[in-house]
């Protein structure tokens, strides 16, 4: 990798600090690019914990793992749900600029999860125990040649919807067996 200080005296005290880096492909990088892209890659990593799983509880209040003006997951809101007697709704905003919503039951058991945004969230944690379903029914998908299309995943333990494309992703899922009673969750994910 080559530097230039983008001095025109060499000896002077601010030509040591390098302005731009130019690397064997001839890619250019600023100062600011090396700082940040390292930056970017702690957050997307460590961004995958910062929501709930089905059939766990909601995600406490997260706080970035590493002091930055980039937090990795805030939450927005705990919004008060059409039937607040019987589950809460808590939505969470990861650093993708994805956003989850968490509906819990009363028992404190997040019954289902939707999200929406630029990037689809890792949905083994998501998903949390139910992903090894999910895992099969879309590679049984895969197998008979459903590729690229919208995932649908119906089974007595699990149902999952999911769509999108580059930067629009939607989608959610829910465990039936944890739904509260008097819940219609039809109603709950409009």
């Amino acid at each position: 990798m080559r530097v230039s200080t983008g001095c025109s005296i060499p000896s002077g005290p601010f030509c040591q600090i390098p302005l731009l880096w130019v690397n064997d492909v001839g890619i250019y990088y600023t100062a600011a690019m090396m700082v940040k892209l390292p930056l970017a890659l702690i957050v997307a990593i460590s961004a995958g914990g910062a929501f709930a799983a089905l059939g766990k509880a909601p995600s406490p209040n997260p706080t970035p793992l590493i002091d930055s003006p980039l937090p990795v997951a805030r939450r927005l809101a705990a919004a008060t749900a059409p039937h607040a007697d019987l589950y809460t709704v808590q939505e969470v905003q990861l650093a993708t600029g994805t956003r989850v919503l968490e509906y819990t039951g009363l028992d404190g058991t997040v019954f289902a999860v939707a999200w929406r945004g630029p990037v689809l969230p890792d949905l083994s944690v998501l998903l949390g125990d139910y992903f090894s379903t999910f895992k099969v029914e879309t590679e049984q998908a895969r197998a008979l040649g459903r590729r690229g299309s919208p995932v649908h995943v119906a089974r007595d333990n699990l149902v999952v919807h999911s769509s999108g494309r580059m930067r629009s992703f939607s989608g959610h899922a829910y465990a039936p067996a944890l739904i509260p009673v008097g819940v219609n969750i039809k109603d709950v994910l409009q």
